[in-house]
């Protein structure tokens, strides 16, 4: 809600207050009924330009003294329109007074102006000042030059500010003696209307268009506050929503309440609502009225404690939608005053309970979930002494529940515990100042210390009256800050338009209702537990759309111990101008080779269309500060630039991959110099110049492939792909939508290139980008241009085009010619056929593109999977699925590349493998890399399940969603039909009851834990062509939108695979999963327990559950949340699984262990 001050005060035109003297509060002779009510007297400082009297015309004609008058070094532009656009920028010979009312007249700044003061109308005098309290009325005609500033060149003394020598007088017009029409200096070199600005000139021309603007839309407060405001709201997009008060409305009708203050009611910021927010804004008149903040701020409480569909917590508020309530919003009021708050009963809270001494009592007991419990408690810095302040309205809207009807699930900031539905304030003054710094204040939330609060005074109606005392009017805007502060809000006082513009901004951005997240799955460093194994974990905040990784170790039981380090302290990511951050360089669209630090210094060395992606319509300046912002230089936030408070940007689907110093890939097994060689490698990077750096590689939205140093969370370096840069100037924009850039999931392993062993990361712009690129990070501690490799793209003229690359890419040496290749499919929407590329991985140049013949529209091949059948450590064959269903093997055998082909043909035409159908024929998409390995008689088993969840409609689960299946699919080198398969399925889903009298005391005998079972058909015998699990739950005729889109693990006879069910709920976490095992042969259950299910950290059959008078193995364990594929990590007979769930949390779960290697992502040797 925000609230704008519409007190009489804001229509002056001189600020601070201290001006005013003899109640001068015009700074031109002003039109009647200027902003549509009631005005004050028309009193005008004089335009004396010599004189004793003189010194007061440039005293409140100057910027530094009246912070709201012309500046030469600001750039004043028309107001914004809802879309963006501008207003009409002002003729200055004819330069409204009202740009919302033009009946109000004009003034002509291009010629003398003449005015008569004479007392008759609105009281109207010159008010003549000498000096300081030394000032009288004047009535007489004035003749003055209307374009004109006081530029101060004094000290801060008091005394200072009066001596007219101190001051220099600039007049606007053209030379008479026909001279050079330009004004040069007075900080003019900030302006960026001037074409000469470098050199801090301007024209004629630009410096009275510039003076128009400002007399139009500047000149008084409430002019100011209406550009700051409208340029910080025109920001803001559709996940905002926003309602319009003012301080002095009468009764309104909102939403079916009669209230005063409230004008329109919170709505979702966009078209119409979007619309009558700026008219309100812009429109809305004026009269000589008080400033009641206290008894507002108790109206828009009282609007957040509705409960009524129509109200700011119903799912489309000023409706009668009784969809039910979102009881996890955030509340805010934005509280704009240019003034202190007027006292007396009449301004008081309405609410008698908010009139009391809120913050100095103890509050009421709050509960939550999870056992959560909360009590204010009368402290430092929120208590004070005294009642009936703006502080006491605010805490009493946030120390108390304030919709006790919904549950208590508000996820709460570092900065604000609360858990529950409440009101937070922030305090936004234009011209006021108090006695308390905010950032101290704010600190003292953390330690605790005493602030000292000044009393207000409020029994007196203004804190000016005699009696009041000197300090009520600074304790008066004191308490705005503090009834932030008590709201766990946020303050700021502005002393000119600019910076109250920024500073809104910054508030408005601040503002969000929704948390920490994660999508990527688990890293570790290490597959067995020890001291030193860590779990990494990436995470992303939708308020401000940044990232953060963190690393926890290990507890000797699996649970995690503590954050070892997390990349929002300060210094993890370096300072932009040491920050080692490169970038492919050249056109889109082509091979690229090349690359260079991204610097400003390097500017000029960027392909022309790098340039021109990053300048985005601008000039070469305003490219470079983008460059420069991207590097992370806040030296621009606020002022066109987004304001960040991270510089890592959200990590959604990529992947944290580890790179340590001991992977052995067992490729001393190969023949010639390269086997031989390995093993001397391998003792390299483990020992050699003291090991090498640990390192963890993960790409974010954020326009970056990063590389961290996983012992310490440092980031060693940034890579930036040339197919993000379309995007790049969007991530800077204050209005930025989420989009995203380097998302896919990076990979490493080592090869043998140019007769040496290297480690070659290969990584993916996912849904960011249609390229995929390497980076030879063998020695990570000297990362830099130099050891860019490649960036593989391609065009609309290209034979084989790439589309959006969420096939993330692997790396495999092949039979022909000793060849390492970087293998991905052709991506989703490619205006291809769907294909496999194969690139030289030393090179990037393609080798063959190997076509499946099936249309690309609307299709794509998914991530792939390599596979050595005859452990030689070459690679025979490649596995993929696509959104068709259709599951595909690709031989990739012998020394002759023209041999390379889909391995199944049909009358000479490739086909697949296997065509994953539902029970009605339709396709279901596979979106998830395949694992495969070895049937328990011949040939080969891959396994993957099916459903997609990468496209914006994919979290909305229709009435009758498609039902999903998680396969295993036998490959005997010919076609299977689903026909073929034995169907497993779902036969208990719910709580169960563990059996009882097993073990020892410490078994329990029930769980609340929510456990799945599946039938085991075929149990025992190898299946002759595979198996399928249907994803729906007993009893149940439609799905619920179950899928799954996770790579899954094949350990020790067990298929491990994860399934989520989304959920479109706005409080919820995005939905639910299931971490499933079930037998690799079958599919059906196991014939044990694998899960500790009564947490006795054994696996006996005290983890079983009774199912029909049957006591039977666990197959699956429900999550709260969505989760991915798990980091696995061995502690001898048992195991631990993390995963990373859409709530942000690790879970860890502790399972019957597994002597078997754990594989490597990029390549597959079947054991």
């Amino acid at each position: 809600m925000f609230l704008l001050d519409d007190s009489g005060s804001m229509q002056f035109e001189l600020m601070p207050d201290d001006l005013t003297y003899l109640s001068a509060r015009y700074i031109y002779p002003r039109a009647n009924d200027l902003y549509g009510g009631s005005d004050y007297t028309n009193r005008v400082p004089t335009f004396n330009t010599s004189g004793d009297a003189a010194i007061f015309n440039a005293i409140t004609r100057s910027p530094q003294n009246n912070s709201i008058y012309y500046n030469p070094s600001t750039t004043y532009e028309p107001w914004t329109k809802e879309d963006g656009t501008l207003f009409q920028a002002e003729n200055p010979s004819q330069a409204y007074h009202n740009p919302m009312d033009e009946s109000k007249g004009s003034r002509n700044l291009q010629q003398e102006n003449s005015f008569q003061m004479n007392g008759n109308t609105n009281s109207d005098k010159w008010v003549e000042c000498t000096k300081p309290n030394d000032c009288n009325l004047q009535e007489r005609t004035e003749r003055f030059w209307p374009a004109f500033y006081y530029w101060y060149s004094g000290g801060d003394s008091e005394s200072e500010k009066w001596k007219i020598a101190n001051y220099q007088r600039v007049e606007i017009k053209r030379q008479s003696d026909g001279g050079a029409d330009t004004y040069t200096g007075h900080s003019r070199e900030f302006r960026h209307d001037c074409a000469d600005a470098d050199n801090a000139t301007c024209t004629y021309e630009e410096e009275i268009q510039n003076f128009a603007n400002w007399y139009t839309y500047y000149r008084s407060r409430i002019l100011a506050a209406r550009a700051g405001i409208g340029f910080a709201f025109v920001q803001q997009g559709s996940g905002m929503r926003v309602g319009f008060g003012t301080l002095n409305q009468d009764s309104n009708d909102v939403d079916g309440v009669s209230t005063d203050v409230i004008d329109d009611g919170v709505r979702v910021f966009q078209g119409s609502d979007r619309e009558d927010f700026f008219d309100n804004l812009y429109e809305r008149t004026l009269s000589a009225a008080g400033t009641p903040l206290r008894y507002a701020l108790d109206k828009a409480g009282q609007y957040f404690e509705r409960s009524d569909n129509k109200g700011p917590w119903g799912a489309n508020p000023g409706t009668d939608d009784n969809t039910e309530h979102s009881s996890c919003r955030r509340s805010y009021t934005v509280l704009m005053t240019d003034g202190y708050w007027s006292g007396g009963s009449s301004n008081d809270a309405d609410e008698a309970n908010a009139r009391k001494n809120v913050d100095g009592s103890d509050g009421p007991t709050i509960t939550g979930p999870n056992g959560l419990s909360y009590q204010y408690k009368a402290s430092e810095p929120f208590k004070d002494n005294r009642d009936n302040t703006l502080a006491d309205v605010a805490m009493y809207y946030w120390n108390r529940d304030l919709r006790p009807d919904l549950d208590n699930n508000v996820a709460p900031l570092k900065k604000n515990p609360a858990f529950w539905q409440h009101m937070s304030v922030y305090g936004v003054g234009l011209g006021v100042s108090g006695k308390e710094d905010p950032d101290a204040a704010f600190k003292a939330i953390e330690d605790g210390t005493t602030i000292n609060w000044l009393d207000p005074k409020s029994s007196y109606s203004n804190c000016t009256d005699s009696g009041a005392g000197d300090d009520a009017c600074r304790a008066r805007s004191d308490d705005l800050l503090h009834a932030a502060l008590n709201s766990r809000g946020g303050f700021f006082n502005a002393a000119n338009p600019e910076d109250f513009s920024n500073e809104l901004a910054t508030v408005l951005q601040t503002i969000a209702v929704e948390t920490r997240s994660s999508a990527s799955s688990i890293a570790t460093n290490s597959t067995r537990l020890d001291t030193g194994t860590l779990v990494f974990q990436a995470r992303f905040d939708t308020r401000d759309w940044s990232g953060q990784l963190v690393a926890f170790d290990l507890n000797p039981d699996g649970s995690l111990k503590s954050q070892v380090w997390n990349t929002d302290t300060t210094g993890k990511i370096p300072a932009h101008g040491s920050r080692n951050v490169f970038t492919s360089q050249g056109t889109a669209g082509s091979l690229l080779t090349s690359a260079l630090d991204f610097t400003d210094g390097n500017w000029d060395s960027l392909h022309s269309t790098q340039r021109a992606a990053l300048k985005d319509g601008s000039s070469d300046a305003d490219g470079k500060a983008l460059l420069n912002w991207l590097r992370g230089d806040d030296t621009n936030e606020g002022s066109g630039l987004r304001i960040r408070e991270k510089l890592l940007a959200d990590i959604v689907n990529s992947d944290p991959f580890f790179v340590g110093n001991s992977e052995n890939f067992g490729y001393a097994q190969l023949g010639g110099a390269e086997g031989a060689a390995y093993p001397t490698y391998l003792t390299d990077k483990s020992s050699g110049k003291a090991g090498r750096t640990a390192m963890l590689y993960v790409g974010s939205n954020g326009g970056m492939l990063h590389g961290f140093n996983a012992n310490t969370g440092e980031e060693v370096f940034g890579f930036i792909p040339r197919s993000v840069y379309s995007g790049l100037a969007e991530l800077a924009d204050p209005d930025y939508s989420h989009r995203y850039f380097v998302d896919g999931s990076p990979s490493a392993g080592d090869a043998y290139l140019n007769n040496s062993w290297k480690t070659i990361l290969v990584g993916a712009t996912g849904a960011g980008g249609r390229s995929v690129f390497a980076l030879d990070v063998t020695d990570p501690s000297n990362m830099g241009a130099s050891k860019f490799m490649w960036e593989f793209a391609s065009n609309g003229s290209s034979t084989d085009k790439l589309g959006v690359t969420m096939s993330n890419p692997v790396i495999a040496r092949l039979d022909a010619n000793n060849k390492w290749v970087a293998i991905f499919g052709n991506g989703y929407n490619s205006g291809d056929t769907v294909k496999l590329m194969i690139v030289d991985l030393a090179t990037g140049a393609l080798i063959k593109a190997i076509d499946t013949e099936v249309s690309g529209n609307g299709n794509g091949l998914a991530s792939v999977i390599p596979v050595d059948e005859d452990r030689d450590r070459i690679t025979d064959y490649v596995y993929a699925g696509d959104l068709k269903g259709n599951l595909w093997k690709f031989d990739l055998t012998g020394n002759n590349t023209n041999n390379w082909d889909v391995a199944i043909q049909n009358n000479g035409n490739p086909a697949p493998l296997f065509k994953a159908v539902d029970d009605n024929g339709n396709p279901q998409p596979i979106t998830a890399q395949p694992t495969v390995g070895r049937h328990e008689t011949s040939g080969l088993m891959v396994y993957f399940g099916t459903g997609k969840y990468f496209e914006t409609t994919d979290a909305e689960v229709p009435p009758n969603p498609q039902i999903q299946d998680f396969y295993g699919i036998r490959d005997q080198g010919s076609q299977v039909s689903r026909a073929d398969l034995i169907t497993q399925t779902i036969i208990y889903e719910g709580t169960g009851t563990l059996q009882n009298n097993v073990g020892d005391d410490s078994d329990n005998t029930s769980t609340s834990q929510e456990v799945r079972v599946v039938s085991n058909n075929s149990a025992g015998t190898p299946v002759a062509h595979g198996w399928r699990l249907k994803l729906l739950s007993p009893g149940a005729t439609n799905g619920d939108g179950e899928r799954v889109y996770s790579r899954a693990v094949l350990r020790d006879g067990r298929i491990i695979f994860t399934s989520n069910i989304p959920d479109s709920d706005p409080c919820g976490v995005g939905g639910n999963g299931w971490l499933m095992e079930v037998d690799a042969n079958n599919g059906g259950r196991l014939a044990y327990s694998v899960f500790d299910i009564n947490d006795d950290t054994r696996f006996t059959d005290g983890d079983y559950i009774k199912l029909n008078g049957t006591w039977v193995p666990v197959s699956g364990l429900g999550h709260e949340e969505m989760i991915k594929t798990p980091g696995i990590i061995g502690a001898g007979e048992k195991e631990y699984k993390y995963t990373s769930g859409t709530s942000g949390n690790i879970g860890v779960t502790r399972e019957k262990g597994s002597s078997g290697d754990l594989g490597r992502q990029s390549w597959r040797q079947l054991k």
